[in-house]
């Protein structure tokens, strides 16, 4: 009796193309070897056959299509190995059995278990063959093709089941919160590193979801805990936290993702925050509503999230050099304390638009603040040096260079460890100014200041919210 001859989904391919081309079922069936009933299977079949080899869910070579009895699983497991190969992570039998496992747990199957038999009929389904890839040829794709096929393939996957409002970007960057125009020549066209040891340089974290409509608290990482300027003060616009070289490091990081962890449950949510893959940032564990996304290295997922960054830097320094030129026309002595900054950034970031934050992430642009060159001409008019053909774009863009996490080490001082703001200052490490202290205001002196406010805003055309603002102030003092 002759055996029934088996053909390959390739080759099934071939004889759907051929009888589509016109030619003669008869010297088709002939050149394969197979009856005519079969190659009539085959055209009946032909949409299975198609969608098995465009989608490349099975191995071309192989000659049968019985799908699995575990459908979801082999899905999932699938997803996962092409999500290995985009960022040439080596899988091997161990590994794909392990993820196996772990698929079947989390999709509810507790009768299977991964054998060596279904996973290799598994690798036979879909063509997998583990070979050990030249390090020469994994450092090129991964310098050149990792991040593009990380965007095009990994990150849609990773957002799959979130709605854009739940996916934010998290960004960190250096700001010499001090620096005014005058001080710029030494950083025109030139890396800003001795910014890094700078005595007036903070870090600030920012996070903004994708639909622009909800920005997280900005985290600001000072040198002190609690510099002179804090005194008597309560409570802080931002999250603060300190150590002596203000940068990020892990157990600031994961202190911050905790406590918006609880803050996502608490809303019962689930987010995903993309992150740059820095020593500071990973390793967090235990999380229970944020999910955390790492970019490929090399990418820093500069394009959407610089633009967000960049837009509070400029509206930031578009208020410094508006408080220097102020004091300047004043006759007043400028300074500008480590709270001050704070409070300003606080207010920068209040006026970042959802719109603006979209057009980040969608053109990685920034916003353009309105009336920059009036204001710089302004400065100039009034005797602030500013540094010929220096933009204000330019001028927020100085220290970008600064680095903004600490490499971690087997010993870290003391010092090097977050401290959180508590309260009141006790401690002053010459990073702020020493000012005379002056009385807090009463109770009566604070309602006599938002009298003459009150009699200001009837004198100007503003609108219902500023009075309801009024209003809440008052009933809070």
């Amino acid at each position: 009796v002759r055996r029934k001859k088996s053909i390959t989904i390739e080759e099934k391919i071939d004889i759907i193309s051929a009888v589509e081309s016109g030619k003669k079922k008869a010297d088709i069936a002939a050149k394969y070897g197979i009856k005519r009933n079969s190659l009539s299977s085959i055209m009946k079949n032909k949409e299975k056959v198609l969608e098995a080899f465009e989608s490349l869910r099975f191995d071309p070579k192989r000659k049968r299509l019985r799908t699995a009895f575990y459908s979801d699983l082999e899905e999932a497991l699938v997803k996962w190995y092409r999500i290995a190969q985009c960022l040439n992570v080596p899988v091997n039998g161990p590994m794909l059995r392990l993820k196996a496992n772990d698929f079947a747990q989390k999709l509810g199957h507790s009768d299977f278990k991964c054998s060596n038999g279904w996973l290799d009929r598994f690798k036979s389904r879909y063509g997998l063959v583990f070979r050990a890839q030249p390090v020469e040829t994994a450092a090129a794709i991964t310098t050149v093709d990792a991040p593009t096929l990380w965007y095009q393939n990994v990150f849609p996957y990773c957002l799959n089941d979130y709605q854009p409002k739940d996916v934010f970007y998290i960004q960190e960057t250096g700001l010499l919160y001090q620096m005014l125009p005058p001080n710029t020549f030494a950083f025109k066209g030139e890396t800003c590193s001795v910014g890094n040891l700078s005595k007036e340089r903070i870090t600030i974290v920012v996070g903004a979801n994708m639909d622009g409509s909800e920005k997280l608290p900005l985290l600001v990482i000072g040198k002190n805990k609690s510099p002179h300027s804090f005194k008597d003060v309560k409570s802080l616009p931002v999250d603060y936290e300190a150590n002596d070289m203000a940068l990020m490091t892990s157990e600031i990081f994961e202190q911050w993702m905790h406590k918006l962890d609880d803050r996502f449950q608490a809303q019962e949510r689930q987010v995903v925050f993309l992150v740059d893959p820095l020593p500071a940032t990973t390793g967090v564990k235990n999380l229970k509503s944020v999910k955390l996304v790492f970019s490929p290295p090399g990418s820093s997922c500069v394009a959407p999230k610089q633009g967000v960054t960049r837009t509070l830097k400029v509206k930031y320094r578009h208020c410094l050099i508006k408080r220097f030129v102020d004091c300047v026309e004043g006759n007043k002595e400028f300074m500008l304390a480590p709270l001050d900054a704070i409070e300003m950034l606080y207010l920068c970031w209040r006026e970042i638009t959802p719109e603006t934050i979209v057009k980040c992430y969608n053109e990685a642009g920034f916003e353009e603040v309105e009336s920059g060159c009036d204001l710089i001409a302004h400065a100039q008019a009034a005797g602030v040096e500013f540094p010929e053909g220096l933009s204000l774009e330019e001028y927020a863009a100085l220290d970008d260079s600064l680095i903004t996490h600490k490499m971690p080490t087997n010993k870290e001082s003391a010092s090097d460890k977050a401290e959180t703001f508590v309260g009141d200052a006790d401690e002053d490490e010459g990073d702020d100014f020493q000012v005379a202290e002056q009385p807090l205001p009463s109770r009566n002196e604070a309602l006599s200041a938002l009298d003459t406010l009150q009699k200001f805003l009837r004198s100007q055309d503003t609108n219902d919210s500023l009075r309801d603002s009024l209003a809440d102030l008052e009933n809070f003092i």
